[in-house]
């Protein structure tokens, strides 16, 4: 029972996200659940709760993609245990090479 209410804690704080607010709107309804009488509850049917996932893309829809990737890059790298080391990426590299004027495609052709 605590960790639902802490649940309806995190959901009600100024800064809560919208994950944490449909977390602490589905350990609302579980006490509801719990404490409601059976006749009332059959007479109203519970909403559904929004798709995480949904929500979640709708969020994220106007951010640009280098933003997004950045933010992936972030998480992954927080996400690593202390203490490791990321090797440095080196930029790619191309080799231009030459190609003879007689083997150049020729224009008009």
């Amino acid at each position: 029972m605590e960790n639902v209410l802490e649940a309806i804690r995190a959901a009600i704080a100024a800064d809560a996200t919208d994950e944490l607010r449909i977390a602490g709107a589905a350990a609302c309804r579980t006490i509801l659940g719990a404490i409601e009488p059976a006749s009332v509850a059959a007479a109203m049917p519970m909403p559904t709760a929004p798709n995480p996932v949904a929500s979640i893309v709708s969020a994220l829809r106007g951010v640009p993609p280098d933003q997004l990737l950045h933010l992936a890059i972030a998480r992954l790298r927080a996400a690593l245990p202390p203490g490791t080391e990321i090797p440095q990426t080196q930029p790619m590299k191309f080799h231009l090479i030459p190609v003879p004027p007689q083997l150049a495609p020729r224009s008009g052709r």
